[in-house]
């Protein structure tokens, strides 16, 4: 079963490259189309995928995810991200929680009824504020952006997703009552989870970086290290201490990159492209996967409030952005280019950390399908609308 679902959504992906040189929208949203399509098939025909909210939800978090954290850390220019990072730490913390409270407040305040509780509201918030560049950083780099639009978007992300899974594990703590409503104790708890994951990941990034050091810098050698580093720290910081894995993966493979730069120089272009390339395969499975798992009831029962969270998510964003802009200007004297903050507004996907976050949802939560519909109906909002729009403002702006 495991190889005919692998083969099967491979088989769509190589469908979608074919399709892509026909029809002018981004990779991505053709995966999920297709894969939606491929799911109709499958029920008209009475197969069984195997795909299952549950499973897909651990094949996220456990085997997409850490491939993803670590090629977008690894890709990352290291340079353009210490000169922008104010604004992408201030985005990814201060910019996450006004996006969460923003949301939250126009989601209680419109769906207005006792089954969609303020805390409801805050863990929708949080999961829908998780960026996903995938579909517009390919789009600015065949559009030539330069690369320091680039690097404030993507290092945003990276940071974004992972305060935003740190933040919505403490947000569902709480409503599964496992944790008091204390706001003392919240910020503890999240600077444990986060910095833990910090030192974790910066602990073994440094560990690999001195293993290169002895052997031979083959790009092979570079491949099966680079994988157990991104894994291991993974597992290790999840399950042995409990601190955040995906932070420990972005910090494990900045500083790998950083400390064994000298042992990477001959092999670095092979590395980076064999690790583009297990991202591009990645993110096949996770759209297509979206695809699958997508119902058309979402959209019938909860249209409105998919509705009401797209303008609270694009409201939230405006003020996020523009706050963490004036914030930097002000406090660090960091300019940024005034045609900037519209990309990244707009450029604000959502993508595969939404999408596993709101498959993680326990069902004993009365009020899981309205969120999980509502995450579902922004990802491909972001798809449908911004990504397919992103290159005419980026022309628009002459940038």
């Amino acid at each position: 079963m495991i190889v005919s679902i692998t083969l099967l959504i491979l088989a769509v992906g190589v469908f979608a490259i074919i399709l892509a040189r026909f029809i002018r929208i981004p990779y991505t949203l053709l995966l999920v189309v297709l894969g939606f399509f491929l799911s109709l098939f499958t029920v008209a025909f009475g197969i069984d995928t195997g795909v299952r909210a549950s499973n897909f939800q651990d094949l996220m978090l456990f085997i997409l995810l850490p491939v993803l954290i670590f090629e977008a850390a690894f890709a990352l220019n290291s340079k353009l991200l210490f000169k922008y990072l104010p604004n992408v730490l201030t985005l990814a913390t201060l910019g996450l929680i006004i996006s969460t409270l923003v949301i939250a407040v126009f989601l209680y305040f419109g769906i207005a009824h006792s089954g969609f509780p303020f805390i409801a509201a805050l863990l929708t918030g949080v999961v829908i504020s998780a960026t996903d560049p995938v579909a517009v950083v390919g789009q600015l780099k065949a559009l030539k952006a330069p690369d320091d639009l680039n690097v404030l978007i993507e290092g945003e992300s990276l940071f974004n997703d992972a305060t935003a899974i740190v933040l919505f594990s403490i947000i569902l703590s709480i409503a599964l009552g496992q944790s008091e409503p204390d706001l003392t104790s919240a910020i503890i708890t999240f600077s444990k989870v986060f910095f833990g994951g910090i030192i974790v990941g910066s602990v073994f990034g440094y560990i690999a970086a001195l293993l290169v050091k002895i052997i031979d810098t083959s790009v092979p050698h570079m491949v099966v290290i680079t994988l157990f580093l991104a894994y291991g720290t993974f597992y290790i910081a999840e399950h042995l201490f409990h601190v955040s894995g995906i932070v420990a993966v972005m910090f494990a493979a900045l500083l790998f990159k950083k400390s064994a730069q000298d042992q990477l120089k001959d092999v670095h272009t092979g590395l980076h492209n064999i690790w583009e390339s297990l991202g591009f395969i990645a993110n096949i499975f996770v759209f297509v996967l979206l695809g699958l798992v997508v119902s058309l009831n979402m959209f019938t029962q909860m249209w409105l409030a998919i509705i009401l969270a797209i303008v609270g998510a694009f409201i939230a964003r405006v003020i996020a952005v523009y706050c963490s802009v004036w914030l930097n200007q002000v406090i660090v004297g960091q300019p940024i280019n005034r045609k900037y903050p519209p990309i990244m507004i707009w450029g604000g996907l959502r993508g595969a950390v939404t999408i596993a976050l709101v498959l993680s949802l326990p069902t004993e939560l009365p009020y899981w399908w309205t969120i999980q519909s509502i995450g579902f109906g922004i990802v491909l909002f972001t798809l449908i609308v911004q990504a397919t729009t992103t290159p005419l403002l980026v022309k628009k702006l002459n940038i």
